[in-house]
C-alpha cells in the first residue's frame, strides 16, 4: 500500500489542499480518487478525526480528499465495513434520526441543531432510504456524498446478495461532543442486524 502524506492546515479547504499535494510532488505522481478494495479495511473508525482516519485507512482518506464538498477538519469521522449475505441489514432497518442528543437515555430534540450539516457516502448496495417533509422517499446513490440534518429521517435495508458495503458518516464537529482523553478510533467490529422487528440500539 502506497501512503502519501499530505501538510494539513485547519483552514484549508480543498483546493488548498490540492495546492499542498501539487507543491510537495509533481503532478504525475497525485492520486486520483480510485476504487477502493473494502475487503482489504479495518472494520472502520468511530468518531475519528481527519488524521486519525488518514491513518487507519489512507485509502479512504485518499478518495474524501479530493471529492468532500467541506472543510474536513470541521467534521467528525465514523466509517463502518461490512461483508454482507442476504438477509442481513447493515445499520438500523426501521426510520430513525441521527445523532439526536439523550437526557435520561431518551432523544432530545430541542438540543438539534439543523443549520449543521452530516453527509453520508456509501459504496453501494444496499442503500440508505431518506424520507422527506411530505412523505415521499428517495435512496442515495453510490460513490456520492448525501448532505443531512438531525432532523432527516432515513432507514437501511436489507442486503439481496452478497457484497461488501463501505459507509462515511461525516458529522459537524459542532454537533459531535468532543471525545474523551485516550478515545481510541479504531472500530472494531461492524454488528448487523437479523430481524427488522426485534432489534434495540
Amino acid at each position: 500500500m502506497t501512503v502519501y502524506l499530505l501538510m494539513l492546515r485547519g483552514d484549508n479547504n480543498m483546493s488548498d489542499l490540492y495546492m499542498d499535494a501539487h507543491i510537495l510532488w509533481p503532478e504525475e505522481k497525485i492520486h486520483l480518487p480510485h476504487e477502493i478494495d473494502w475487503s482489504k479495511q479495518h472494520c472502520g473508525v468511530h468518531q475519528a478525526s481527519w488524521e486519525d482516519m488518514f491513518y487507519h485507512m489512507p485509502d479512504l482518506a485518499e478518495m474524501v480528499l479530493y471529492t468532500f464538498p467541506e472543510k474536513i477538519n470541521d467534521f467528525v469521522w465514523d466509517v463502518k465495513v461490512h461483508m454482507l449475505m442476504p438477509g442481513q441489514w447493515p445499520c438500523i432497518p426501521n426510520w430513525h434520526y441521527d445523532n439526536i442528543p439523550r437526557a435520561n437515555n431518551k432523544q432530545d430534540f430541542d438540543l438539534v441543531k439543523p443549520d449543521l450539516p452530516m453527509y453520508l457516502w456509501l459504496s453501494g448496495p444496499p442503500f440508505t432510504e431518506f424520507k422527506r417533509d411530505d412523505g415521499s422517499t428517495y435512496f442515495v446513490e453510490a460513490n456520492k456524498w448525501h448532505k443531512f440534518t438531525q432532523k432527516d429521517l432515513h432507514r437501511g435495508h436489507m442486503a439481496t446478495d452478497f457484497c461488501w458495503r463501505g459507509f462515511i458518516r461525516a458529522t459537524h464537529k459542532g454537533i459531535m461532543p468532543q471525545n474523551k482523553p485516550g478515545h481510541d478510533p479504531l472500530r472494531r467490529h461492524s454488528q448487523v442486524y437479523l430481524d427488522v422487528n426485534n432489534f434495540s440500539w
